[in-house]
């Protein structure tokens, strides 16, 4: 994925995807076998490469109502490209949600946006399943936002639509080479254990920890919940985004086209696309 580029959208798809300073692995299954549904993810890299961002959200609607809001989401995603702060962009979504809320809109979501200089991520979650998070230094997988892992409490904000005066907070976290966030709908959290209980993110984390290589963790995770229930993953929507850090550095060449591209468009690639760079 270049400079200046905006990847994603609600359709099936299974992808693994390439950036300056992160590297994502992409899984989407609509439910039905339906071609688009109603999860929507987005991901973005600016004008240098240096912010990437990624988007996974649970809308609320089917069919048209959902492609509205798919196409919503995209455009707000493409005014923040080159923004490092995360707050505008969710209070951005969070008006757009407001003004469609009076037919029932609503969305949760997890947005996170990587800074490659300071190798640093920050997570904000509005009313969305924790993302997992893999640090190689303990290598063990642990729920994003819990204080007695990344130093701090994030606690998720209402859904996007809900209410128009809300705060999104943020956390960041030093995310270096080795170090991994799953982020997932509920289809994964609300699944059953062999008991037909739920699993929620504690169950989730104890499968992912008997993985020896947290890399493969979406395909695991599949797997796994699939022997464990007949009903896992068949009800609804099923998607999870993947991000691990590169450790790359900008090149020289994107530092200087930086400016260029500022004063550009940002070129806009819908999920379906099949260009070489994106795979």
């Amino acid at each position: 994925m270049q400079c200046m580029e905006l990847w994603g959208g609600n359709s099936a798809v299974e992808k693994n995807i390439s950036m300056t300073g992160l590297t994502a692995e992409v899984f989407c299954k609509p439910y039905g076998g339906d071609k688009n549904g109603g999860d929507v993810y987005y991901l973005t890299s600016c004008a240098s490469g240096r912010i990437s961002r990624v988007l996974l959200a649970d809308v609320t609607g089917h069919g048209q109502q959902v492609a509205e809001t798919a196409d919503k989401l995209r455009s707000i995603m493409r005014q923040n490209v080159n923004v490092i702060r995360q707050s505008n962009l969710m209070a951005g979504i969070n008006r757009e949600f407001n003004a469609i809320s009076e037919d029932g809109g609503f969305a949760t979501a997890v947005v996170a946006t990587y800074f490659s200089p300071r190798q640093s991520l920050t997570v904000s979650i509005a009313g969305h399943p924790r993302p997992l998070l893999y640090q190689a230094k303990s290598r063990q997988w642990t729920a994003f936002g819990i204080s007695d892992n990344a130093g701090s409490n994030l606690d998720p904000a209402l859904p996007f639509g809900i209410l128009e005066e809300t705060t999104y907070q943020t956390l960041q976290v030093a995310f270096t080479p080795g170090d991994m966030l799953l982020c997932h709908t509920d289809a994964f959290s609300e699944a059953l254990d062999k008991s037909g209980n739920l699993l929620n993110s504690e169950g989730l984390i104890g499968i992912l920890n008997d993985l020896d290589e947290p890399e493969n963790a979406i395909r695991w995770l599949h797997s796994q919940l699939e022997k464990y229930h007949a009903d896992n993953l068949k009800n609804d929507d099923v998607t999870a985004l993947l991000i691990r850090p590169t450790g790359n550095r900008i090149s020289f060449k994107d530092n200087i086209k930086a400016a260029i591209r500022l004063v550009g468009r940002v070129t806009e690639i819908d999920s379906g696309d099949q260009r070489e760079n994106l795979s």
